[in-house]
């Protein structure tokens, strides 16, 4: 989660969109220079309507102390609704204005240069990248609940703006995978149609699905899942013992076994230890092996330095002792 909410503070930031948000910013002033004029004339409609009332409070004649008891209350309403649209206008003022200059705005697009690069920075500490978020987030509002096997986050922007994010997290079993039910129907389906494990496979990944993990899925990760969902192994066709190539042109063991000339007691040990890449369907299944030309020719040359080194072993035989007397006399 640390890590998605860093890359969409990142992708709010690039200089493209700063420069929107500053072209957005400079609307929003005009609008609010619009405002602010209209506020303008509140106040001075206020003001002048005070100002009537005093007039009319001056203009009348002392003895008419009924009339002027009446004219002083609409005076004192008057000044009172010009401090009350005063007070209105500062707290507008104070909340909404927002005047940046030239030199502001190019010194705002420089951050979303250098940003980046002074996040990724290994002298920029997690303090730092905190107090930097803060500029920008408000805060972020996490729910891991709403959906299976997913984290929902809201992230509340400085600016007032709310966004909405769902983010797949790893789960340790297929029944809190965000597509547990959907990879097993479709595990289903793709067995039904007497696909092996490592057609599965492929087409799984293909159509975007990943394990539990967030990996890719392999072969065994399918030999696991029908043992767990009770689905039977579909055999390979065409295995038999004397066959030396699959219909994709990988090699079998036998078929290594002929090409380069050993047995099978050396082929399983290069297997396993990664000097040919090959793969099985299922344990107990015959092995794919992927060979090119230059490996082929690298295996050859390797097999027959051993065999013409054992053969020089055999041909010298064991070296005799040397006389001590000699040695001491040498």
């Amino acid at each position: 989660m640390d890590q998605a909410v860093e890359a969409l503070v990142l992708e709010a930031l690039v200089p493209e969109r700063i420069a929107l948000a500053l072209e957005a910013l400079g609307q929003l002033e005009r609008e609010m220079d619009a405002l602010a004029h209209q506020w303008q004339l509140r106040l001075e409609r206020a003001r002048y309507e005070a100002q009537r009332a005093q007039r009319q409070y001056n203009a009348a004649e002392p003895e008419h102390r009924l009339v002027a008891r009446t004219l002083e209350s609409q005076w004192e309403a008057a000044l009172r609704a010009v401090e009350s649209t005063e007070r209105d206008y500062e707290t507008w003022t104070r909340d909404n204005r927002a005047h940046i200059t030239a030199q502001e705005q190019q010194e705002i697009l420089s951050i979303g240069e250098d940003l980046p690069r002074v996040w990724h920075a290994e002298t920029t500490t997690n303090a730092d990248r905190k107090h930097l978020l803060r500029f920008v987030v408000q805060e972020v509002i996490v729910d891991q609940k709403r959906f299976r096997g997913k984290v929902w986050l809201q992230i509340n922007w400085q600016t007032g703006a709310r966004s909405e994010h769902e983010i797949i997290r790893h789960a340790v079993s297929y029944r809190e995978h965000s597509e547990g039910e959907r990879v097993q129907e479709r595990i289903g389906q793709l067995h039904a149609q007497r696909q092996t494990d490592r057609q599965i496979a492929e087409v799984l990944n293909t159509e975007g699905y990943c394990t539990t993990y967030g990996q890719r899925f392999r072969p065994h990760n399918i030999w696991y899942l029908r043992g767990k969902w009770g689905l039977p192994n579909i055999k390979e066709s065409g295995l038999r013992p004397d066959r030396l190539r699959w219909d994709d042109g990988a090699y079998t063991i036998a078929g290594v076994v002929q090409a380069v000339g050993v047995n099978k007691g050396t082929v399983h040990p290069w297997l396993e230890l990664g000097r040919m890449k090959g793969w099985q369907l299922g344990p107990s299944m015959g092995w794919h092996i992927d060979l090119t030309a230059d490996q082929m020719s690298a295996l050859r040359q390797q097999a027959e330095h051993v065999r013409l080194t054992r053969k020089c072993q055999v041909t010298r035989g064991p070296q005799p002792q040397a006389d001590p007397e000699q040695t001491a006399t040498r």
